[in-house]
Protein backbone atom coordinates (compact mmCIF):
# COMPACT_ATOMS: atom_id res chain seq x y z
CA UNK A 1 0.00 0.00 0.00
CA UNK A 2 2.87 1.88 0.80
CA UNK A 3 4.42 1.66 -2.50
CA UNK A 4 0.86 2.38 -4.42
CA UNK A 5 1.22 5.80 -2.34
CA UNK A 6 4.58 6.84 -2.78
CA UNK A 7 4.11 6.47 -6.56
CA UNK A 8 0.60 8.65 -6.79
CA UNK A 9 3.07 11.87 -7.28
CA UNK A 10 4.55 10.81 -9.71
CA UNK A 11 1.41 9.88 -11.57
CA UNK A 12 -0.32 12.88 -10.87
CA UNK A 13 2.91 14.58 -13.03
CA UNK A 14 3.03 11.91 -15.62
CA UNK A 15 -0.67 12.86 -16.13
CA UNK A 16 -0.48 16.48 -17.13
CA UNK A 17 0.76 17.24 -20.43
CA UNK A 18 3.36 19.94 -19.20
CA UNK A 19 4.31 17.34 -16.73
CA UNK A 20 5.37 15.19 -20.09
CA UNK A 21 6.49 17.95 -21.96
CA UNK A 22 9.02 18.88 -19.09
CA UNK A 23 10.32 15.59 -18.81
CA UNK A 24 10.43 15.01 -22.80
CA UNK A 25 12.23 18.73 -23.31
CA UNK A 26 14.81 17.81 -20.43
CA UNK A 27 15.73 14.77 -22.46
CA UNK A 28 15.70 16.51 -25.45
CA UNK A 29 18.28 19.51 -24.49
CA UNK A 30 20.16 16.87 -22.87
CA UNK A 31 20.94 14.79 -25.75
CA UNK A 32 21.44 18.10 -27.81
CA UNK A 33 24.66 18.68 -25.18
CA UNK A 34 25.41 15.03 -25.06
CA UNK A 35 25.92 15.28 -29.13
CA UNK A 36 27.72 18.20 -28.79
CA UNK A 37 30.15 17.04 -25.89
CA UNK A 38 30.96 14.00 -27.56
CA UNK A 39 31.59 15.56 -30.71
CA UNK A 40 34.01 17.44 -29.03
CA UNK A 41 35.63 14.73 -27.93
CA UNK A 42 36.03 12.50 -31.01
CA UNK A 43 33.76 9.93 -30.24
CA UNK A 44 32.08 8.38 -33.27
CA UNK A 45 29.91 9.83 -35.71
CA UNK A 46 27.28 6.77 -35.11
CA UNK A 47 26.96 7.47 -31.39
CA UNK A 48 26.38 11.41 -32.38
CA UNK A 49 24.24 10.85 -34.27
CA UNK A 50 22.24 8.40 -31.92
CA UNK A 51 21.87 11.79 -29.44
CA UNK A 52 21.00 13.84 -32.72
CA UNK A 53 18.12 11.67 -34.02
CA UNK A 54 16.72 11.21 -30.49
CA UNK A 55 16.59 15.24 -29.84
CA UNK A 56 15.03 15.55 -33.10
CA UNK A 57 12.86 12.62 -32.19
CA UNK A 58 11.58 14.49 -28.88
CA UNK A 59 11.54 17.57 -30.80
CA UNK A 60 8.75 16.71 -33.25
CA UNK A 61 6.66 14.17 -30.28
CA UNK A 62 6.86 17.64 -28.06
CA UNK A 63 5.01 19.48 -30.97
CA UNK A 64 2.68 16.91 -31.75
CA UNK A 65 1.92 16.80 -27.98
CA UNK A 66 1.10 21.02 -27.85
CA UNK A 67 -0.98 21.01 -31.08
CA UNK A 68 -4.42 22.98 -29.77
CA UNK A 69 -2.63 24.80 -27.09
CA UNK A 70 -2.87 28.13 -28.81
CA UNK A 71 -6.39 27.61 -27.99
CA UNK A 72 -5.90 28.00 -24.65
CA UNK A 73 -3.59 30.76 -24.45
CA UNK A 74 -5.59 32.71 -26.61
CA UNK A 75 -8.54 31.72 -23.48
CA UNK A 76 -6.14 32.84 -21.35
CA UNK A 77 -4.83 36.11 -23.12
CA UNK A 78 -9.11 36.93 -22.88
CA UNK A 79 -9.70 36.13 -18.86
CA UNK A 80 -6.11 38.44 -19.00
CA UNK A 81 -7.91 41.19 -20.28
CA UNK A 82 -9.87 41.32 -17.12
CA UNK A 83 -7.05 42.20 -14.86
CA UNK A 84 -7.59 45.57 -13.21
CA UNK A 85 -3.70 46.81 -13.24
CA UNK A 86 -3.24 48.56 -16.62
CA UNK A 87 0.29 47.73 -17.04
CA UNK A 88 0.13 44.25 -15.70
CA UNK A 89 -2.91 43.33 -17.90
CA UNK A 90 -0.93 44.62 -21.39
CA UNK A 91 1.73 42.70 -20.26
CA UNK A 92 -0.23 39.60 -19.60
CA UNK A 93 -2.49 39.55 -23.03
CA UNK A 94 1.04 39.61 -24.83
CA UNK A 95 2.59 36.84 -22.87
CA UNK A 96 -0.75 34.55 -24.06
CA UNK A 97 -0.82 36.20 -27.37
CA UNK A 98 2.92 35.62 -27.95
CA UNK A 99 2.86 31.89 -26.74
CA UNK A 100 -0.33 31.30 -29.15
CA UNK A 101 1.49 32.06 -32.06
CA UNK A 102 5.06 30.39 -31.19
CA UNK A 103 2.66 27.30 -30.91
CA UNK A 104 0.50 27.96 -33.76
CA UNK A 105 4.11 28.14 -36.29
CA UNK A 106 4.94 25.02 -33.77
CA UNK A 107 2.06 23.08 -35.33
CA UNK A 108 3.06 24.00 -39.05
CA UNK A 109 6.64 23.41 -38.03
CA UNK A 110 5.32 19.67 -36.80
CA UNK A 111 3.13 19.05 -40.09
CA UNK A 112 6.43 19.93 -42.16
CA UNK A 113 9.00 17.42 -40.23
CA UNK A 114 6.48 14.80 -40.08
CA UNK A 115 5.75 14.96 -43.84
CA UNK A 116 2.84 15.08 -43.66
CA UNK A 117 2.73 18.68 -45.84
CA UNK A 118 5.85 20.51 -47.00
CA UNK A 119 6.18 24.32 -46.72
CA UNK A 120 8.19 26.02 -49.46
CA UNK A 121 8.82 28.86 -46.33
CA UNK A 122 9.52 26.63 -43.32
CA UNK A 123 12.62 28.75 -42.44
CA UNK A 124 10.38 32.02 -42.51
CA UNK A 125 8.20 29.76 -40.16
CA UNK A 126 11.03 28.28 -37.55
CA UNK A 127 12.34 32.02 -37.38
CA UNK A 128 8.87 33.66 -36.70
CA UNK A 129 8.12 30.76 -33.93
CA UNK A 130 11.11 31.84 -32.15
CA UNK A 131 10.38 35.25 -32.29
CA UNK A 132 6.98 34.72 -30.99
CA UNK A 133 8.52 32.49 -28.08
CA UNK A 134 11.17 34.95 -27.13
CA UNK A 135 8.57 37.87 -27.17
CA UNK A 136 6.19 35.44 -24.83
CA UNK A 137 9.33 35.29 -22.71
CA UNK A 138 10.18 38.71 -22.59
CA UNK A 139 6.60 39.63 -21.42
CA UNK A 140 6.91 36.56 -18.58
CA UNK A 141 10.50 38.65 -17.43
CA UNK A 142 9.07 42.16 -17.43
CA UNK A 143 5.44 40.66 -15.55
CA UNK A 144 8.51 39.24 -12.94
CA UNK A 145 9.89 42.75 -12.51
CA UNK A 146 7.00 44.63 -12.17
CA UNK A 147 5.63 42.32 -9.44
CA UNK A 148 9.05 42.16 -7.55
CA UNK A 149 8.19 46.14 -7.13
CA UNK A 150 4.89 45.49 -5.93
CA UNK A 151 6.13 43.28 -3.37
CA UNK A 152 8.96 45.77 -2.29
CA UNK A 153 5.76 48.11 -1.65
CA UNK A 154 3.94 45.84 0.04
CA UNK A 155 7.25 44.89 2.15
CA UNK A 156 7.67 48.46 2.86
CA UNK A 157 4.12 48.82 4.36
CA UNK A 158 4.54 45.53 6.58
CA UNK A 159 7.79 46.79 7.72
CA UNK A 160 5.98 50.00 8.94
CA UNK A 161 3.71 47.32 10.67
CA UNK A 162 6.31 46.28 12.79
CA UNK A 163 7.34 49.41 14.61
CA UNK A 164 3.61 49.22 16.05
CA UNK A 165 3.15 49.06 19.77
CA UNK A 166 0.49 46.68 19.72
CA UNK A 167 1.70 43.01 19.54
CA UNK A 168 -1.49 41.78 17.01
CA UNK A 169 -0.04 44.56 14.52
CA UNK A 170 3.25 43.29 14.90
CA UNK A 171 2.17 39.67 14.16
CA UNK A 172 0.21 40.75 11.37
CA UNK A 173 2.92 42.06 9.86
CA UNK A 174 5.19 39.44 10.27
CA UNK A 175 2.87 36.84 8.75
CA UNK A 176 2.90 39.35 5.75
CA UNK A 177 6.21 39.86 5.42
CA UNK A 178 6.71 35.97 5.19
CA UNK A 179 3.92 35.33 2.97
CA UNK A 180 5.93 38.17 0.87
CA UNK A 181 9.32 36.31 0.93
CA UNK A 182 7.58 33.13 -0.18
CA UNK A 183 6.00 35.08 -3.12
CA UNK A 184 9.13 36.51 -4.02
CA UNK A 185 11.38 33.32 -3.94
CA UNK A 186 8.81 32.16 -6.66
CA UNK A 187 9.16 35.35 -8.65
CA UNK A 188 12.69 35.08 -8.35
CA UNK A 189 12.72 31.55 -9.91
CA UNK A 190 10.75 32.74 -13.10
CA UNK A 191 12.69 35.21 -13.68
CA UNK A 192 16.04 33.32 -13.72
CA UNK A 193 14.13 30.95 -15.63
CA UNK A 194 12.39 33.19 -18.24
CA UNK A 195 16.32 34.82 -18.36
CA UNK A 196 18.23 31.68 -19.31
CA UNK A 197 15.20 30.68 -21.29
CA UNK A 198 15.24 33.81 -23.53
CA UNK A 199 18.96 32.32 -24.28
CA UNK A 200 17.71 29.78 -26.17
CA UNK A 201 15.58 31.53 -29.15
CA UNK A 202 17.93 34.79 -29.20
CA UNK A 203 20.48 32.16 -29.97
CA UNK A 204 18.18 30.91 -33.05
CA UNK A 205 18.12 33.81 -33.87
CA UNK A 206 21.40 35.06 -34.19
CA UNK A 207 21.04 37.40 -31.59
CA UNK A 208 23.18 35.73 -29.00
CA UNK A 209 26.32 33.65 -30.63
CA UNK A 210 26.04 30.12 -28.07
CA UNK A 211 27.19 26.71 -29.31
CA UNK A 212 24.96 23.80 -28.79
CA UNK A 213 26.66 22.72 -25.71
CA UNK A 214 25.41 26.02 -24.10
CA UNK A 215 22.27 26.11 -25.71
CA UNK A 216 21.99 22.18 -24.23
CA UNK A 217 22.67 22.99 -20.83
CA UNK A 218 20.25 25.53 -20.30
CA UNK A 219 17.50 23.68 -22.01
CA UNK A 220 18.03 21.22 -19.19
CA UNK A 221 18.27 23.63 -16.62
CA UNK A 222 14.95 25.30 -17.46
CA UNK A 223 13.25 22.06 -17.93
CA UNK A 224 14.09 20.88 -14.59
CA UNK A 225 13.17 24.17 -13.15
CA UNK A 226 9.51 24.00 -15.22
CA UNK A 227 8.83 20.31 -14.09
CA UNK A 228 9.91 21.28 -10.06
CA UNK A 229 7.20 24.29 -10.74
CA UNK A 230 4.53 21.61 -11.99
CA UNK A 231 4.99 19.10 -9.34
CA UNK A 232 4.63 21.02 -6.89
CA UNK A 233 1.65 22.83 -8.76
CA UNK A 234 -0.04 18.93 -9.22
CA UNK A 235 1.00 17.78 -5.77
CA UNK A 236 0.52 20.97 -3.58
CA UNK A 237 3.92 20.85 -2.45
CA UNK A 238 6.15 24.02 -1.36
CA UNK A 239 8.96 24.85 -3.74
Amino acid sequence: MSAIINVQPWLKFTATTVGRDKLYRAVQYFSRFLAWYLMRQGYSKETVVRFNNLKKSLALSRKLMRIGKPIEHVESAVLASNIKDEFLRFCSVGKQLSYAGYLTYDALIFLDGAGAYRFQNIKRYNELASKFWLSGILFSFVIGLYRTRQIQIRRETAMRGLRHQGENEKSTARTELQGLAREQHGVNKQLLQDGLDALIPSSSLNYVDLDDGVVGLIGTVTSIMGAQTQWAKVNKAKV
